[in-house]
């Protein structure tokens, strides 16, 4: 739902900066090539995805003007839209609510197994940091996460 939101945010954002190249510009170009390096080493679905979670709150930052669109190029802005947009919809394959609105609960149940499942291959890689950024985002949205004998598994609340 955060990834949703924050491509919702950043598809209406019109470009108002003044195109000068900034640490922040710099910032994202290098977060928009992690995305696509961890996508590209065997399909690190789990690095993707925490990459895009450091993406959100870049965007977050922006609307609320806690960061200067100032700081990012054009360029660099409507490749970050275009890359989050791709990878939203394209490559993870979520659907807005709209779409999703057919499909009821299935689809929840579905995407919250998927997000097990990426978690559950962060921790079989010891990758602990993406494992707790997952578990961290997942609580940031009031799901919690049940590890047990016969699996994880999430309530919401």
């Amino acid at each position: 739902r955060r990834l949703m939101e924050a491509n919702k945010i950043l598809q209406g954002m019109a470009y108002t900066g003044k195109g000068q190249e900034g640490p922040l510009g710099e910032e994202i170009l290098k977060l928009i090539g992690q995305v696509h390096d961890e996508m590209n080493d065997d399909f690190n679905t789990p690095k993707a995805l925490a990459v895009l979670f450091d993406l959100v709150t870049k965007i977050n930052s922006l609307k609320d003007g806690h960061l200067s669109i100032d700081e990012i190029p054009e360029a660099t802005f409507q490749q970050l839209k275009q890359t989050f947009h791709d990878f939203i919809y394209d490559i993870f394959g979520l659907k807005d609510e709209l779409e999703a609105g057919s499909e009821g609960n299935g689809l929840a149940e579905g995407l919250m197994q998927l997000i097990i499942d990426i978690r559950q291959q962060a921790r079989a890689n010891k990758d602990w940091a993406t494992s707790d950024k997952i578990r961290d985002a997942l609580k940031e949205l009031e799901i919690v996460l049940k590890d047990g004998k016969e699996g994880t598994s999430w309530v919401k609340g």
